[in-house]
């Protein structure tokens, strides 16, 4: 099986039995061979590959959509919160009025408190004075 013809019993070399096996081989076999490779190798590992890559898309809006409706689900407690945040405003300043108010009254009976005493005094003045100028007419 020797190729060379000055050495005939010497054994052919791998690149010698790789160079006849290429020779055999056609260019279509070579393409049928890539073909059959591509579409029972390559092929279901793409369709794999994109199948996951669609699921992972998918997944991202999801996520996505999820987000959005946390923001929009804080646009409106952030409204609520700047809402209550006013309606205490308006609270404290009238609880600040209502006060001064309660204040100002509270000194307007201590000082009528005041007068009452002064007054319930001179009435028994003149009721003690009374009294005794009836006691030295009769």
């Amino acid at each position: 099986m020797a190729l060379d013809k000055d050495e005939p019993d010497k054994p052919p070399k791998i690149d010698e039995i790789h160079g006849m096996i290429m020779a055999q081989l056609t260019k279509k076999d070579i393409l049928d061979t890539l073909k059959d490779f591509y579409g029972k190798i390559i092929e279901p590992r793409f369709d794999r590959i994109d199948r996951s890559l669609d699921e992972h898309g998918q997944k991202f809006q999801d996520i996505l959509k999820h987000f959005d409706e946390i923001y929009h689900r804080f646009e409106r407690l952030e409204t609520e919160y700047y809402s209550i945040i006013a309606g205490l405003k308006r609270i404290e300043d009238k609880l600040d009025r209502e006060i001064s108010k309660r204040e100002l009254i509270e000194r307007e009976i201590a000082a009528l408190r005041e007068r009452v005493s002064k007054l319930q005094e001179r009435i028994e003045n003149i009721d003690s004075q009374l009294k005794s100028h009836q006691h030295s007419s009769s």
